[in-house]
């Protein structure tokens, strides 16, 4: 079983001789992946969720950067040929960072922050949404917080989302760094820079998956096809969905079809034993 709380694993029974470890997104934690984790390790997957820096109950530091949650991903992975990295969203774009100079066996990003950061679209909706909240993260150097549940059913969620998934959602949130939120806002400027040809040599011939929605707020399945290019992969559209499609129903029916995507593409140099 996995422990969603800390980030530690114990691992199930090994049918594969691979380590799937999950990476959440900004104000979230290992829970992101409550029905994603348990449902890999079932499948005989040995899984690990990771609570990035500032991210674990009880945290009070938020000074970290992109660069900090790289450089923990850099220590928490054991065998990069043997790993398989899901991300989702600000985590989606630590995978690639780190795919840049690492061969992994595979990667799974869930609706990850574009190679370029955060599009200028999505910035505009929320300045829009929360002016002074933007404001005062952007401008004053304030972690940013998640926002009410109208903002995270907004943000995260679909019209119809029923309100106790929102409101447990939004509950477990953590304030999130300031300096990474300017980082994904400005990333050209002012975050590390991804090598984009690097990462391209690095990952070429294996096996990589976006998913992607067109009822994202944040990203957009256009906004994906430059990292799409980048890994040579597939933009998986996921009909009627939104940006923290793990939470929402069906989310076991979708860890499925990318269980058996990876099964597919690594059944070859699976462990029998």
């Amino acid at each position: 079983m996995t422990n969603l709380e800390t980030g530690l694993a114990q691992p199930a029974v090994a049918v594969f001789g691979y380590e799937v470890v999950f990476v959440h997104g900004a104000w979230a934690g290992p829970w992101a992946w409550a029905h994603w984790a348990p449902f890999f390790a079932s499948e005989g997957w040995t899984v690990r969720t990771l609570a990035l820096p500032g991210h674990s109950p009880g945290d009070s530091e938020f000074r970290f950067g992109l660069e900090d949650y790289v450089a923990y991903l850099e220590e928490a992975v054991r065998e990069p040929e043997k790993t398989v990295l899901v991300g989702h969203s600000m985590g989606g774009w630590v995978c690639l960072k780190y795919m840049e100079s690492r061969r992994v066996a595979a990667s799974v990003l869930v609706a990850p922050m574009p190679a370029g950061g955060v599009p200028a679209r999505a910035q505009r909706a929320l300045a829009r949404m929360a002016p002074w909240r933007s404001a005062r993260t952007l401008l004053f150097g304030r972690p940013a917080e998640i926002g009410s549940e109208a903002d995270v059913r907004v943000m995260c969620f679909l019209p119809d989302t029923p309100e106790a998934v929102v409101k447990r959602y939004r509950d477990r949130c953590c304030p999130e760094s300031a300096r990474a939120c300017r980082q994904m806002s400005w990333l050209p400027l002012t975050g590390p820079r991804l090598r984009r040809g690097r990462l391209k040599r690095t990952q070429e011939g294996v096996p990589h998956l976006l998913l992607a929605s067109e009822g994202d707020f944040f990203f957009k399945p256009a906004e994906l096809e430059e990292t799409a290019r980048l890994l040579s992969a597939p933009v998986a559209r996921v009909e009627g969905s939104a940006h923290c499609m793990m939470e929402l129903d069906g989310s076991r029916a979708l860890a499925a079809r990318v269980e058996t995507w990876l099964r597919g593409r690594l059944i070859s140099s699976c462990d029998p034993s």
